[in-house]
């Protein structure tokens, strides 16, 4: 994660995301800040922290169970907690993966992805920012260069503030690179999702970013960790 970053031009973009992130209690009635715990989300929740919001207070702090999270970030999950002194309000899905699966059939998340991600994601995000006016989030224009899925296409749009039907979204590391992002991290000790150190770009939902033959390793791993009563890392 060493990057070769211009220190004064983090430096200022770190003054900026502070400034958005104060404007958020003033400006919004009911603010919510939803992390994936992701790298972006977790340099957010820093900042947030060091900007004085109300996290889990006037600023709730929302985290999505789309059923298929890997055990690594429901690790990191406790440890960002503890390490600012906070809970996330946890929404699950209102269907499972496995009843996905039993309607659908097997790899419906390959099949079928727009259903799987509407029912796991999109539909359990509706009810997170409910009755919300203001929204943080982690997202940045860098993630919608290089890729080839046109998902992402719509954040080369973005600022620090957009408006998302009737929500207001804040996005404080909206500019940031990557590697700003990784230079933040080391340098106020933020924790991440050990996966990013094993070559994952985005470790999210495990049924996504793992195909068949890797998941089963992946499981098998983990299985044999536990009844041998170590983590494996």
């Amino acid at each position: 994660m060493d990057a070769d970053i211009d220190d004064t031009d983090l430096d200022e973009k770190v003054e900026q995301s502070l400034d958005i992130l104060g404007r958020v209690e003033t400006e919004f009635d009911a603010p919510v800040f939803t992390c994936s715990f992701g790298k972006d989300s977790n340099a957010v929740l820093d900042l947030a922290d060091r900007a004085g919001l109300d996290l889990g207070g006037q600023t709730a702090a929302a985290f999505m169970d789309h059923d298929n999270h890997f055990e690594e970030t429901w690790a990191v999950k406790e440890e960002l907690e503890a390490k600012y002194d906070m809970t996330f309000e946890t929404y699950e899905p209102e269907s499972s993966y496995e009843d996905l699966v039993e309607e659908h059939g097997p790899l419906v998340n390959q099949r079928k992805p727009d259903l799987c991600c509407s029912t796991l994601k999109s539909a359990t995000m509706g009810r997170v920012i409910d009755g919300h006016d203001g929204w943080i989030t982690g997202y940045r224009i860098a993630e919608s260069m290089g890729g080839d899925e046109e998902s992402y296409d719509w954040r080369e749009n973005l600022d620090f503030f957009d408006q998302k039907d009737e929500i207001v979204r804040a996005n404080p590391i909206v500019h940031w690179t990557d590697e700003e992002v990784w230079e933040y991290h080391e340098r106020n000790d933020v924790p991440y999702n050990p996966l990013y150190d094993e070559g994952f770009d985005c470790p999210g939902c495990k049924q996504c970013t793992l195909d068949g033959d890797a998941l089963f390793a992946y499981d098998s791993l983990r299985r044999v960790g536990d009844e041998a009563g170590t983590a494996s890392d």
